[in-house]
């Protein structure tokens, strides 16, 4: 499988505070890899890193053959439902997700075939000529992530992207992503406190507090004597009794 991101020895501080600490692993096509940690465990540092928004202090990002950093979409963590009076659609909205460089998206045409087609996908059709604040919570997560896939990424990296969501919205959401990852062939990395929650989609889990407590398989988690000193024996147990007991998506 090909390798998109290796991280080698990252460590990032801020002053004398060491936020982020020698961590290692990779992102290879095709994964599902959910980044899991308390607060204040620097998964928005590693972010922000991987996104060349922060520098390093230390060590190495480098990207796989064929692979660059215009090949990877971004959907930020979301705070709050817009406001009714801003003046922008759904589709100016998706439209900012294009990008404007040279050799790029040139003919008006371009660009009105991506975004009907990423509409399509997020069955946002009907909605394109909507003002993007008198839309539910869950429609508007939509469009920001019709955004972050318009230009068809190979890499959709989402920051904590049901946050602000009821559960009902939030389980949604999920499906859309794991239908992404597995029909639409979208390598997903999603950073979220929840490991419950994830590790019922995500192929991958990486459990950071400040340094890699755990990277492997989602399945493998149970077995892992490092995140059951970390969280907890009985939240690790009670990890295993639902992926046991509970459906799950096949690995």
């Amino acid at each position: 499988m090909n390798r998109l991101l290796q991280i080698e020895n990252l460590t990032v501080r801020y002053g004398r505070f060491e936020a982020l600490r020698n961590i290692n692993f990779d992102i290879e096509d095709g994964d599902f890899l959910a980044i899991v940690g308390p607060n204040g465990s620097g998964k928005s540092t590693l972010m922000k890193t991987l996104l060349h928004l922060l520098p390093a202090s230390s060590g190495e990002i480098s990207f796989g053959k064929n692979f660059n950093s215009e090949l990877i979409g971004y959907l930020p963590q979301r705070v709050s439902n817009q406001d009714k009076h801003f003046p922008a659609t759904v589709k100016e909205i998706i439209a900012t997700g294009i990008p404007s460089k040279a050799g790029l998206i040139h003919q008006r045409k371009d660009k009105e075939k991506l975004i009907q087609s990423v509409a399509a996908l997020l069955d946002l059709k009907q909605l394109l000529n909507v003002k993007i604040g008198y839309l539910s919570g869950g429609q508007q997560q939509r469009v920001m992530l019709a955004r972050a896939l318009v230009h068809r990424p190979k890499l959709l990296i989402l920051d904590e992207p049901t946050s602000a969501l009821d559960p009902k919205i939030r389980q949604d959401f999920y499906h859309l992503v794991q239908h992404l990852h597995k029909h639409e062939h979208v390598t997903i990395l999603l950073v979220s406190h929840d490991l419950q929650s994830v590790s019922d989609y995500a192929t991958k889990i990486l459990y950071l507090d400040q340094e890699v407590v755990f990277f492997g398989l989602t399945e493998d988690l149970c077995t892992s004597k490092e995140l059951s000193e970390r969280i907890g024996y009985q939240a690790t147990a009670a990890l295993c009794r639902r992926s046991t007991h509970e459906h799950r998506i096949t690995l």
